[in-house]
């Protein structure tokens, strides 16, 4: 066997060592943060019981309850909602930022005070809707429905209305 054979061989060898190795230490890492997510989660599922009296501060020992942290259930970004009807949906305060709502029937929604940047409104039906103090910057609204849509205060820094049906 040559020599540049013998280092190919090598060389593919180490890397193919390198890469298991790669793979079984994020594998560990994964299953050790899975199960201190899952400890975490067992052990404070339930609602932790409430102290109705101060405690003192000269009390060693003093349990401490963490404060859990929950997802927002109106975080909706990068979702894609192509063509759906929206109109029963409060999303008030949602995070839309850089979801696909093209072609979406989103008329008389609640918008108010909603992150759409960079959100895709192309075709969508926005008629109606509350989107008053609404952060609009960089989202695609061309060819959107905007009859009787309220924009007060609403961020529109860049927004695409190329097309749109406006108020």
């Amino acid at each position: 066997m040559s020599k540049q054979n013998q280092r190919q061989l090598l060389l593919f060898s180490l890397a193919s060592v390198l890469t298991g190795a790669t793979m079984l230490v994020g594998v560990g890492i994964y299953l050790a943060l899975r199960a201190v997510d899952t400890s975490s989660t067992k052990e404070y599922s339930s609602t932790p019981p409430v102290e109705t009296s101060a405690p003192s501060l000269t009390t060693p020992n003093t349990p401490i309850v963490p404060i859990q942290v929950k997802p927002s259930p109106k975080n909706l970004g990068g979702v894609d909602w192509r063509g759906k009807d929206l109109r029963r949906m409060d999303l008030q305060n949602a995070n839309l930022g850089g979801a696909n709502l093209e072609k979406a029937n989103l008329s008389g929604v609640n918008l108010r005070g909603a992150n759409l940047s960079g959100a895709n409104l192309n075709h969508a039906n926005l008629s109606n809707a509350d989107l008053r103090g609404a952060d609009l910057r960089g989202a695609n609204l061309s060819h959107t429905q905007l009859q009787g849509a309220n924009f007060h205060e609403a961020l529109l820094d860049g927004a695409n209305f190329t097309g749109a049906i406006m108020p």
